[in-house]
């Protein structure tokens, strides 16, 4: 099921400068800005609004994270919520979780990890585990 989904909505409400992909240059990213409007239409087309807001939030609310608006880790932190639904029930707690993981530091062992290229696969696995260390009662009782 495809849902509707205005992707600069949303980015406005978590304060995110949407750029256009042929503005990007080689560097690291400055904190809410993303060159990544495709991921996150597909997102939003297939997960809704709801979840695409909790995806940048959970990067761009947590400490450290702002500027990792990279395809790989907003992928990364959708595919985990969409396989973990009950993650969002956690509320402040995953949050607070999300602070003490920096999502540079799993996006680049992701590069290292990805088999076949798929680097947003291996940031959700990898950020799973992190949850899994920092709450395991609750990945415990999620599972």
């Amino acid at each position: 099921m495809k849902h509707r989904c205005d992707i600069f909505a949303v980015a406005a409400k978590c304060k995110i400068r949407l750029h256009p992909m042929k503005d990007r240059y080689a560097g690291p990213l400055r904190p809410f800005d993303c060159f990544s409007r495709q991921a996150l239409r597909r997102i939003g087309r297939k997960h809704g609004e709801g979840h695409l807001y909790l995806t940048l939030r959970l990067i761009v609310e947590t400490e450290g994270n702002a500027a990792e608006l990279y395809h790989e880790t907003i992928s990364g932190v959708s595919s985990l919520l969409a396989t973990h639904p009950e993650l969002a029930e956690w509320g402040l707690a995953l949050f607070e979780c999300f602070d003490r993981i920096s999502l540079a530091e799993v996006r680049r062992h992701a590069r290292v990890l990805a088999v076949n290229n798929r680097v947003q696969e291996a940031v959700a696995v990898l950020l799973a585990l992190r949850l899994l260390d920092l709450d395991r009662p609750a990945m415990a009782r999620a599972a």
